[in-house]
């Protein structure tokens, strides 16, 4: 019994002590997009000492306390959108800073992105002869990105680490779904199109484009990404 004990005990340092050794696994969260709506959870691996693949997972919930206010013009009213989903980014990095932890210090990367969010717009639209008519459109969004990132990896106590995205430009392809529930008017899309230009859907840009009833609309538009994340190395 008490050598079967003694083996447990080696077995269970040796673990520990390969573990230590190696710290190749970083998990981190992004503190700052909850106010967004939206829960992110990243896991990292290192491949060698500089350079490391990740994939990130977040799922947005709501808009959070920056909602995005709906139409409300002469002869457009909509609900505030409130668009929901998921989102998956992998990337690669490579840690360009000699350390003496790994995985740490300044990185450059490649990252890509898929998104696909949805909402249900509700609303009324007044067309050209004061007719008021229901709107009830089910909308999603896909967007898939992907471009190059620079950031800081600083270990602030042990196994703890913050992560600084300083920089991630890059370009998205963007395509809109729109689904009427029930027949409105062609004209409307004339008019939304219109309105939606003064609207930041993505990433804080102005748009200018032409939106079709139950019909894609693509949309190729630069990619900005930053942030900072709280983890942990094992």
């Amino acid at each position: 019994m008490m050598r079967s004990k003694g083996m447990i005990v080696v077995c269970f340092l040796l673990v520990m002590s390969m573990l230590k050794a190696q710290e190749k696994n970083h998990i981190s969260i992004d503190p700052i997009l909850p106010i967004f709506g939206t829960f992110q959870f990243q896991y990292e691996r290192a491949i060698s000492d500089k350079i490391s693949v990740g994939v990130s997972f977040g799922v947005k919930t709501t808009s959070g306390v920056f909602r995005i206010s709906g139409i409300d013009i002469n002869r457009i009213s909509t609900d505030d959108f409130n668009f929901k989903g998921v989102k998956i980014l992998p990337e690669f990095r490579w840690y360009i800073q000699n350390t003496t932890k790994k995985l740490s210090g300044f990185y450059v990367g490649v990252y890509t992105k898929y998104q696909n969010f949805t909402d249900e717009i509700l609303g009324v639209y007044t067309d050209n002869n004061g007719i008021d008519n229901a709107i009830e459109i089910d909308a999603k969004i896909i967007t898939l990105s992907g471009g190059v990132e620079i950031g800081y990896k600083f270990m602030i106590r042990k196994r703890f680490f913050i992560d600084f995205l300083i920089a991630g430009p890059g370009i998205s392809a963007n395509k809109i779904k729109l689904i009427e529930k029930q027949p409105i008017p062609e004209s409307f899309y004339d008019d939304v199109s219109e309105v939606l230009s003064e609207y930041e859907l993505f990433d804080n840009l102005n748009l200018d484009f032409r939106i079709n009833g139950n019909q894609d609309t693509d949309i190729i538009l630069p990619a900005f990404r930053w942030g900072i994340k709280l983890g942990y190395s094992f």
